[in-house]
Order: C-alpha cells, then sequence, then structure tokens
C-alpha cells in the first residue's frame, strides 16, 4: 500500500472478479497497434508477447527496511536482480533534497532509474513541500510524483482533493513531470449518492492534463473488478493512466509475491501495453530483503518471462 493505512477489502467482491476474470479468459488481452510494437521492438522478443526490461520496475516500500537500514547493499542486489526501475518511498534519513543527492550517486552507480517516488496527500496540500517535492524528483531525475493516498474517504474529500492535485499538478508540469495518484480498494468500493466510486469522483474533479494515475491492479483487483473491468477502466480512461502496480493475491484477498496469487495479469497487461501503460512496477507490501531471500528477484523474474495474451475482440469505445 506504500503508506501504512488500513485497505479495506470485500472478500466478496474480490471472488466475483476472479470468477469473472476465470469465465472470460480465452476472449481477453489484447495486443496490437505501435505500442505494442514499440514494446516488441523494445524487448527484441515476438511482437507484444513480453513486458521489456526497462519497463519493469519495484516499489522500494516492497524492501523498505533493507533500503534504509543497508541503502547502497540492497540497490546493488536489485540492479543484479535485474531491476532497472525503482519507484522511492522516501529515503534513509529523511525525505529532502538534501538525502535526494546522496541517493541519485548511488542509483547512477548500479544502472537504476527513478521512475517516481510516492507522497502523502497533506504533502500536496502545502505550496512549499510540492516545491521540495519537484526538487527531490529533479535531482533523481524522475518522470513522475505519486500520491499513494490520504485523502479523506468521502465523496467530498475526493472533490476537493481534484481542486488540490489540479494546483500541485499545474506546477509539477511546468517542472517537466507528470502527477499522478495510486489507488487502494475505498476508491472502487465506497460511492457518493449519485453511485459514482470515488475513484470515478477524483477523476471527474481533477484535470486529465494534470492529474494522471497509477493504477494498483491488485487492489483494484480485490476490490472486486475483474480482469476485463480493470481493461475496461483503461480503456475509458486512456491516455490517463500511464502507470502500474503490479501486486498479486491469494484467492482469501490477502497479499501475494507476484506470480504465486490468481490477478491475471497475462491478460491485464497484454491489454495495458496497448492501452499506453507506460511503467509496470513491482509491489507487494508484505515486505522481503534482497539480502537474504530472493523473492524480489523471483518476482522480477516472473513478470519478464510472463508471456502476455492475445484476443481477436472488437475494441471497447475509446480503445485504437
Amino acid at each position: 500500500m506504500c503508506g501504512g493505512h488500513r485497505v479495506p477489502f470485500d472478500r466478496r467482491a474480490f471472488l466475483r472478479g476472479v470468477a469473472a476474470t476465470a469465465a472470460g479468459v480465452s476472449a481477453m488481452g489484447v495486443f496490437g497497434g505501435a505500442a505494442s510494437s514499440a514494446f516488441a521492438a523494445e524487448s527484441g522478443r515476438s511482437p507484444g508477447r513480453h513486458l521489456p526490461n526497462s519497463k519493469i520496475g519495484l516499489q522500494l516500500y516492497s524492501v523498505r527496511d533493507a533500503f534504509m537500514t543497508q541503502t547502497e547493499a540492497c540497490l546493488r542486489a536489485l540492479a543484479k536482480a535485474g531491476y532497472r526501475n525503482v519507484e522511492m518511498a522516501g529515503f534513509p534519513g529523511g525525505t529532502t533534497p538534501a538525502r535526494a543527492q546522496a541517493i541519485r550517486p548511488l542509483l547512477d552507480k548500479y544502472g537504476l532509474t527513478a521512475v517516481s517516488s510516492h507522497h502523502g496527500y497533506n504533502e500536496f496540500t502545502n505550496e512549499k513541500r510540492v516545491g521540495e517535492l519537484i526538487e527531490m524528483a529533479q535531482i533523481l531525475g524522475q518522470k513522475y510524483i505519486v500520491c499513494p493516498g490520504g485523502v479523506p474517504g468521502t465523496p467530498e474529500g475526493f472533490t476537493q482533493a481534484g481542486a488540490v492535485f489540479n494546483r500541485a499538478g499545474e506546477r509539477i508540469r511546468a517542472a517537466g513531470m507528470k502527477l499522478g495518484y495510486h489507488n487502494h480498494t475505498e476508491e472502487f468500493l465506497r460511492r457518493g449518492s449519485d453511485g459514482r466510486t470515488l475513484y470515478q469522483i477524483l477523476l471527474d474533479s481533477s484535470d486529465p492534463h494534470l492529474l494522471y494515475l497509477e493504477l494498483d491492479m491488485g487492489w483494484s483487483s480485490a476490490a472486486g473488478l475483474s480482469a476485463q473491468d480493470n481493461i475496461d477502466l483503461m480503456a475509458a480512461n486512456k491516455g490517463r493512466i500511464l502507470l502500474s502496480h503490479v501486486k498479486d493475491l491469494h484467492p482469501d484477498g490477502s497479499l501475494a509475491d507476484l506470480g504465486t496469487g490468481i490477478v491475471d495479469y497475462a491478460t491485464i497487461l497484454g491489454a495495458a501495453i496497448r492501452l499506453g501503460m507506460r511503467e509496470f512496477i513491482i509491489e507487494n507490501d508484505d515486505q522481503s530483503n534482497p539480502l537474504t531471500d530472493s523473492r524480489a528477484d523471483r518476482m522480477h523474474d516472473y513478470l519478464a518471462a510472463l508471456e502476455l495474451k492475445h484476443s481477436h475482440r472488437a475494441p471497447h469505445r475509446g480503445e485504437d
């Protein structure tokens, strides 16, 4: 979750989503168009079949204790495991520009790129702090700055957040980056009086050119979205959902290492490429330690080797 707050979970909705996925697997997973061709060229594999390694990252919250206490050794181990991208979730000694300056040489030393970073909602309500977030992101060479939660969980809270993110997003865009929002389950489980989910309220309340989305497909699945529901969500917001968290779940909804759970990523990610997804960031809140176990290695290898599915179905409205 990258933030530490409790994530609501609807087991019945999740199991319904799993059943819907199983029923439709043979008809889903999409390829085609320039996006998948570009990915194929980069990966050197057959067209549209695998993710290129340059698009696979790890959210450092997944290895947080190791990163905070043995920073260089942790980064070295992740690079050795094959990672080229990371997403930051704080720095040892404090999330400050000075600490970002200390981290950047280590990233460069081990061939790692910080594509994005997570910062709590309250930080985006403070103009001075937004300036610091931009400064840190520029030091690290990021493309994105992401809010992983903390918005008051009401329709009014998410409506007000739209304006907050528009203001911060304007400054972040002027600095050459994009602001993103990362979901948990509550955005899909809670609704306003008009029937809209909190997720939709945020989309409607914010400028699509100022706030983009990091779709955590583990939590959306835990909220009951099937593979096709996730694909439909990406299709409806094509060009706006640019990053993803690739997180796996056991049938009871508990966290699983990627590749050991039941989220149908072969289907979902096949579509995600064509629908404009740019970054695929592995996460497991149940942290591991790359210095003492191989869980992060195995998750990377699973995603790099995953054969993505084809489909010949007609595109949804909003797709190519």
